[in-house]
């Protein structure tokens, strides 16, 4: 063998060893990111919806509020949005106080890292109107929440957005 393809043979070798090898060559090993959302996690994310519901349900604005972070923005469709524990009970409360409803949320995907989280679901609710002759609403939807977990371990939403599915009437 001459020596050039000794050297060809020696290189595709010490390439070969180097890349092998444990941390050498290669992709460099992938950086450890926060952990993923607990299974403790995930059933905190949907008792979250369920104590939503279950405080619209009641006509609790205070408690609908409470689920949302102190800085929360609330992106209800075809209004500005709802800023802050204030506007987003006074939403609330204007809302509950001229119906009284039946929320069902159901969570399709929850996601997240460490102290950040996504929920993307879809929602269906009846509105019947406490006076006499106003028309009631139905609604079905779909929603995205972004929620951070609290200092004390418990989670709350930052941006809560829906939008409905059924078609807009004129």
């Amino acid at each position: 063998m001459s020596v050039r393809p000794r050297l060809v043979l020696l290189g595709v070798l010490a390439f070969g060893a180097v890349a092998c090898r444990p941390g050498g060559g290669g992709s460099p090993p992938a950086a450890k990111g926060p952990a993923s959302l607990s299974a403790a996690d995930e059933a905190a994310i949907r008792s979250l919806d369920s104590a939503f519901a279950a405080a619209a349900n009641a006509g609790d604005a205070e408690a609908v509020a409470a689920v949302y972070a102190a800085d929360a923005a609330l992106l209800a469709p075809n209004l500005p949005p709802q800023k802050g524990h204030a506007a987003i009970k006074s939403f609330w409360a204007g809302f509950l106080d001229v119906y009284t409803v039946r929320f069902e949320v159901v969570s399709d995907t929850i996601e997240g890292r460490s102290d950040l989280a996504y929920n993307r679901g879809h929602y269906r609710f009846t509105a019947v109107p406490k006076a006499k002759g106003a028309p009631g609403v139905a609604d079905e939807g779909k929603f995205v929440e972004i929620l951070r977990k609290q200092s004390d371990g418990g989670w709350k939403y930052v941006v809560d957005m829906y939008s409905s599915n059924l078609t807009l009437q004129h």
